[in-house]
Formats: structure tokens, sequence, C-alpha cells
């Protein structure tokens, strides 16, 4: 998804054109967009746009449709036992939820590539859309870091009034998730307008004269926001739980310290390229500069890594659901509880003057609730525009 037209369409959000004895005189955006069209390459590069916006939508679409199942098959499994024993998984749902509603966006990103960037949607939709991705985004990692602490917090505490109020605690904290997320993007959605020339593209435009000003504030927001606060919390939490649970002696520890690493390398895999490529851009031409070919490169590639940071709709499902036998389980039992069963039926008499009855074959599990023992955006798009709950000290995924 994109917010910026690309390179050869206009100029990427968060970069500048330069000093003004450089580019002339430029006195709105359609002089700034021709002057990134005819002065900004300053080399050759031989890279296909047919080719990766093939890519793109391919991308885009693998991971619409694993994300849609996974996400749904989760919040269908943690909604039927929310009211049960799972202490985390009021969390685990909720990132749920957050990962399906990016997932349920990217149909439109994929037209969007389909199209070279051209939006076709109205002013409205390009606003909505974007900020419906943003709220989203921040939501997943918030919930993320809230799932990291709270596991450690409930594996640690014996307090009797943590106890006690835990679950009110929880819903307090998520619906602030949700007023929190959905406040962070309106000082970038309010600029994010639909230009008509020369094609409609949905663009991120503040004021002409404080555009730098903008364009840096809101990439230190979304990169402060969105990775360098929540990646410590996330490590910090899950390291302390899963050294936590290896003083304790269980005998699955070194299982616990994969999945921790697992977790924390998602996490880095998915963001930490998006926020690279997002504050060398917004930095080139203002504060650094970058050589030619290092430019090409981040801005040909850039909706690729905001593509591939969406991964996360797909990687959060199986870290903190499916490796967990408890959510296979009940999983196994939703499938099982929806499946049509099979009525009893007389046949007719036959001449041995016997009749046949079909019996549905009932699948049921013995299974222990286990309590606590003791104690997871195309922000400024320079092309068109996570840990689980323990139920136990003997698991790290959700339960």
């Amino acid at each position: 998804m994109s917010v910026t037209a690309g390179m050869e369409s206009g100029p990427p959000i968060g970069v500048t054109a330069g000093p003004a004895s450089d580019r002339g005189e430029i006195h709105n955006w359609t002089d700034l967009f021709y002057f990134f069209n005819h002065s900004l390459p300053e080399c050759h590069v031989e890279l296909s746009e047919s080719t990766k916006r093939v890519a793109l939508f391919v991308l885009y679409l693998a991971i619409f449709v694993v994300g849609l199942v996974e996400n749904l098959l989760v919040i269908c499994v943690n909604w039927r036992g929310s009211g049960r024993a799972g202490l985390l998984r009021l969390y685990v749902l909720n990132m749920a939820i957050a990962d399906l509603g990016i997932v349920l966006s990217l149909p439109v990103w994929m037209l969007e590539v389909t199209l070279d960037y051209t939006w076709l949607w109205g002013s409205f939709s390009c606003r909505f859309t974007h900020y419906f991705y943003f709220a989203n985004m921040y939501s997943s990692i918030f919930f993320l870091v809230c799932l990291s602490i709270d596991r450690y917090v409930t594996l640690t505490s014996a307090s009797p009034s943590w106890q006690r109020h835990q679950h009110r605690v929880r819903r307090a904290v998520c619906a602030g998730v949700w007023v929190l997320a959905a406040t962070i993007p309106l000082p970038e959605v309010v600029h994010i307008q639909l230009m008509e020339s020369p094609e409609p593209m949905c663009l991120f435009l503040p004021p002409f004269e404080t555009y730098s000003t903008w364009a840096m504030a809101v990439t230190l927001s979304t990169t402060i926001l969105g990775f360098l606060l929540p990646f410590p919390l996330i490590t910090v939490f899950n390291v302390l739980t899963a050294w936590r649970l290896k003083r304790a002696g269980r005998p699955e520890s070194r299982r616990h310290c994969l999945l921790v690493c697992a977790y924390i390398a998602v996490f880095v895999v998915c963001w930490l390229p998006y926020h690279v490529s997002l504050l060398l851009l917004s930095l080139h031409g203002t504060h650094i500069y970058l050589h030619c070919y290092l430019t090409h490169l981040l801005y040909f590639f850039y909706d690729v890594v905001d593509c591939f940071s969406m991964l996360h709709c797909v990687l959060n499902p199986i870290f903190y659901n499916f490796l967990s036998p408890n959510f296979r389980d009940r999983l196994l039992s939703a499938v099982v509880h929806y499946l049509p069963k099979a009525q009893p039926r007389a046949g007719r008499r036959a001449s041995s003057s016997s009749s046949s009855t079909q019996h549905s074959i009932i699948i049921t599990k013995e299974g222990t609730e286990l309590t606590a023992a003791g104690p997871h955006h195309p922000s400024l798009h320079f092309q068109a525009p996570n840990p689980s709950p323990i139920s136990a000290p003997g698991s790290l995924t959700a339960s």
C-alpha cells in the first residue's frame, strides 16, 4: 500500500527537493512533482517496475488468503473459550482481530499496485483505508507488548489482589490500547488527500511550506511508537519469562527458549527493514545524502519491504496459537462441535426383519484446565501510494 506516487509519478514522502538554489522556484506540489520527474535520477539502474508489480500482487494475495484463514480460526477458537480459564487469551484474541483488520485492507493495496498506484475509490476511501490500516497496525504491535508484559507478571506475581482483579485489568488495558491506536494515526491521516493530477493518487500532503517538518515528525513517531519502544519491551519480558521458566527446572525450558528467540526474530525481521528504509528515505535530501544507486534501490524496494512487514499477520497466529498443543486441542474440539452429526435412522424392514442404525461418532477429549501456578504501516509511503500467553509456567504458547 502506498500514500505517495512512485518515482516516475512524484516525490517520495519524507524526501525534500533539496536547497532552493538547486531546484529553482517551486511554489506548489505540481512544480515539485515536475522537479523530481526531471532532476532526481542521477544514475541509471536497470530495475523492472512491471516485475515488481507482479511480485507485489502475488505476495499481497498470499498474505491475504493465508492471513484471513489463520486469523479467523484464531478468533473463533479463542472467542469460544474467552469465558473459561485462558488467562491471557484476551490479548491473543484482540491481536488476531487487529491482524485481521490489516489483512482485510490488502485487496485495496493489491488493486492499487496493479493500477500503477492510481487511486480510484474516492477521497473518503483514501483517508479511511489508510486510517483503518494504521489503527490496526499499532493495535497489533501494542497487544504484542501487553502480552509479553502480562505473561511475565502472571508468572511471577502471587498477589491476591492481582489474582482477583487481573481479568478486569486486562479488559481495561485492551480498551485503552484500541483507543490509543485509534488516536495515534490522526495527525497523519488528516493530511492524506486525493490528488487528481495527473492521475488520481492518494498522497500524504501536509502544508507545502512545512512539508519536511511534517514528514520527519510522522516518520519519527512511526519508528518510535512502532519499533523503538515496543522492541525492547517485547525482548526484555520474553527473555525474563524464559529465564524464569528455565530456573524453575522445567524439562521443556529449552523449547521455551527457542520460542522466545523465534518471537523476537519475527518482530525484527518483519519491522526492522521497514523502519530502516523509512528513516533513510525521510532523512535523504535534508539531513543526509545517500549514494545515487542506494537511493534508487531504496525507492524501488520500499513497497516490497512494506509488503513484507505484513507477514506478521501470517506469523503471529502460528507462533502464538498453532504451535500450542492446547490451542490445537481447542481447535479440534471446535471443528468437531460444528461438524454435522448423523442422526440415527431406522432402515426399512428387510426380509430378515432387521433394522440398521447409523451412529454418529463422538470425539471426546479428557483435558484439564491449567491456571497460572503462582505467579503485535504504510506511514510515509515512498512508492505510490507477538508472545503467547501461558496458562501455566509449562507453556509459552497460547493456551
